[in-house]
């Protein structure tokens, strides 16, 4: 869209037209009113001048970027930087650029093939590797998405041709002719135009050629912007299933978890034909780490009953399931308790039945015990997770949130009086806790920014930050947790109908060739109206 500041210029040029229109040029030359506004527009040519030359033009899209759509992986991310390399491109090019069609193709093939190669950098031709459906998605979704663009936002943009968009570069030069013509007559007709007319070269034309060009980066911004995204749609393999079925599914994910991304809302036919509701009733919500971490004694204070078993032992072989939801909320978890993992080191089977939860939650709740500086074996589960996600680029990695538990035996060990306000230490239990805070967010700063110190010893009264923190936390990340499980249901689910959708694509290809033979080769002919006979015949 158009800056604040382009507008405000518009604005001030256009008003002293937009007056002489009211008053009616025939009326101020009858009623002699022109003398007195003679003084009107080299005033606000002035003014416009003296704001375009204190308010410096400015490109906030380029040096602030825009937020990264929620259901995007790393490798997608990492792809964006591509899109804004090209839309920095901005700044060195011209009016004749940015008006030609062709120059828009080969910015559109150029781009493609870039975030290809990121996509499939070991393909010898990587726009080979995509599918036909995923192209000519992503062309109709882009196209969709600028015509709505221009119809909506570009004045009279339903009016212009093609052939207009391309004189459009040359008009300062006609309109400086049409212009000059204006002034001889206005010099003629009154001399003192003359001073009008200096003002106006002087303040308005080179402003005018400003705004002109900032209207056109704003197009080509916008359609380097909507372009990108598709592309990183396409080559991320979520265009697959074909247009419709992208916009059903990731149309009711921005409904649920608020809308980021450049997709239109669907219309209600195409809403209608959505069969499966990807977005989960209940977001998982995985609990790991060491053993002693208290993890068990986290899920009691979580639910609020001592049904998940505690104890200065391994409790659980495997993964138990919990249901918990949030007071005041609509929101469903399903906690996953899993074994907890020696401190030298997870077990073959711990590690198994570990990484098993991991892949399917949502959300991971990484518990570890504040009073103890073993940290290896909780980076070591991080490093393998974050590998795996390494080898699964279409999945979105679930956010993770760190625990740490018994804040109680902490420096001083005999203090307990919370709440605790660790944040801005006043007390020594509070510097300990913040001086652990700060030494887990330094040793997982990949993993997550999200640390909680809690209290859950419900067996000895002693629970703290479960509601007021820890919480609050899952709330803040619940959409993006949401995310991470609809791209996880999509790519199933489009695994899934891979197969029925070829042998859908057999039947029906099947019947239509059947039926076109019989339309063709068996029905007779239709009989052709006869030439009527009193017409005379043309030679």
């Amino acid at each position: 869209m158009l800056s604040r500041r382009t507008m405000i210029l518009t604005v001030l040029i256009a008003l002293p037209v937009l007056v002489y229109l009211v008053l009616g040029l025939y009326a101020l030359w009858e009623t002699g009113l022109f003398n007195y506004t003679f003084w009107l527009l080299p005033a606000f040519w002035l003014l416009t001048w003296i704001v375009a030359t204190l308010w410096k033009p400015s490109q906030p899209q380029l040096k602030s970027p825009e937020p990264i759509p929620q259901h995007f992986t790393p490798r997608d991310t990492a792809a964006l930087q591509i899109v804004r390399n090209y839309q920095e491109q901005i700044d060195h090019l011209g009016t004749e650029q940015l008006t030609d069609p062709k120059f828009y193709l080969q910015q559109s093939q150029n781009l493609a093939q870039e975030l290809s190669v990121h996509y499939h950098p070991k393909a010898n031709d990587p726009i080979s590797s995509l599918t036909v459906p995923e192209v000519l998605a992503a062309a109709r979704l882009v196209m969709d998405d600028m015509e709505r663009w221009m119809l909506e936002s570009v004045p009279g943009s339903q009016l212009i041709t093609i052939r207009q968009w391309k004189w459009f570069q040359h008009a300062p030069k006609w309109l400086r002719r049409a212009q000059n013509a204006a002034w001889a007559v206005g010099v003629l007709i009154n001399p003192a135009n003359v001073l009008k007319y200096v003002t106006s070269e002087m303040t308005v034309a080179p402003i005018s050629q400003e705004l002109q060009a900032e209207f056109l980066a704003a197009v080509y911004l916008r359609f380097i912007r909507q372009l990108g995204f598709y592309l990183i749609e396409m080559n991320s393999g979520r265009l697959r299933g074909g247009a419709d079925r992208y916009r059903e599914a990731f149309a009711q994910a921005e409904h649920r978890t608020g809308p980021r991304s450049p997709n239109h809302t669907p219309s209600k036919s195409q809403a209608a034909k959505t069969k499966v509701d990807l977005v989960p009733e209940s977001l998982v919500v995985a609990l790991v780490g060491q053993v002693k971490a208290g993890k068990s004694s986290l899920v009691n204070a979580l639910i609020g009953s001592h049904e998940a078993r505690s104890d200065v032992l391994p409790a659980t072989s495997h993964v138990e399931r919990y249901q918990l939801k949030i007071p005041e909320t609509d929101v469903q978890l399903t906690l996953l308790d899993t074994p907890g993992y020696a401190d030298a080191g997870a077990t073959r089977q711990q590690v198994k039945e570990v990484q098993q939860a991991l892949h399917s939650a949502d959300v991971l709740l990484l518990v570890m015990a504040a009073n103890t500086p073993a940290r290896s074996a909780d980076r070591q589960m991080m490093d393998q997770l974050l590998k795996w996600y390494t080898t699964q680029p279409t999945l979105k990695p679930a956010p993770v949130i760190i625990c740490l538990t018994h804040i109680d035996l902490l420096s001083p060990v005999m203090e307990w009086q919370p709440p605790y306000h660790w944040q801005v230490p006043t007390s020594r239990k509070e510097e300990s806790i913040l001086a652990v805070v700060e030494h887990v967010q330094e040793l997982f700063s990949d993993v997550s920014s999200h640390v909680v110190p809690v209290c859950s010893d419900v067996a000895r009264g002693r629970q703290t930050s479960i509601v007021e923190e820890l919480l609050p936390a899952l709330l803040q990340i619940l959409s993006e947790g949401q995310m991470a499980a609809i791209l996880r249901a999509y790519h199933k689910q489009m695994s899934r109908e891979r197969f029925n959708r070829f042998v859908q694509q057999l039947t029906s290809s099947g019947k239509n060739l059947l039926q076109m033979w019989i339309e063709e080769r068996l029905q007779p002919p239709q009989n052709v109206p006869d030439a009527n006979p009193d017409e005379p015949l043309q030679k």
